[in-house]
């Protein structure tokens, strides 16, 4: 029982990286004077984070076939990745750190909602509730309240 608590607890921990991330981002976008390039630079050093973990790990490379079969759409989050940590660079100079994050936390929760509702991708259905709604509500009301004061 107490483990969705603390694993809740890490995963609010890993949110607030994603703050000193996006200002760290922002301010070599603006050094490098391009947020795509400042994105190229945080996706290269991840991915030799990454690849330092798998070979630390002993991880094997997936088969040829493996890769071949997977479904294209499953490709796609590396797409969105690079959209979002190229827009946080863009956007986080102009409105700020917590405007971007409460925002795309709560564009992250109306999309997430549906995904559980649903069950889209493989995911355990969660239906909706006012409560969850009620929730998101909140959440979008406390963006535009950041963005006011």
């Amino acid at each position: 029982m107490y483990l969705k608590y603390i694993l809740t607890g890490i995963a609010l921990l890993i949110g607030g990286l994603l703050s000193v991330q996006g200002s760290i981002n922002s301010q070599l976008g603006s050094i490098l004077k391009s947020p795509t390039q400042a994105a190229f630079v945080n996706f290269f050093v991840g991915t030799l984070v990454l690849l330092a973990i798998n070979v630390a790990i002993k991880t094997e490379l997936p088969a040829k076939e493996t890769i071949k079969d997977l479904p294209l759409y499953l490709f796609i989050g590396g797409i969105m990745g690079a959209i979002y940590v190229s827009s946080a660079i863009i956007l986080i100079p102009k409105i700020g750190v917590a405007t971007m994050l409460g925002a795309s936390i709560g564009g992250q929760m109306i999309v997430a909602s549906i995904i559980d509702h649903y069950g889209f991708f493989n995911i355990p259905v969660h239906a909706i509730s006012p409560g969850r709604v009620i929730g998101i509500i909140l959440l979008i009301a406390g963006v535009f309240l950041i963005q006011r004061f």
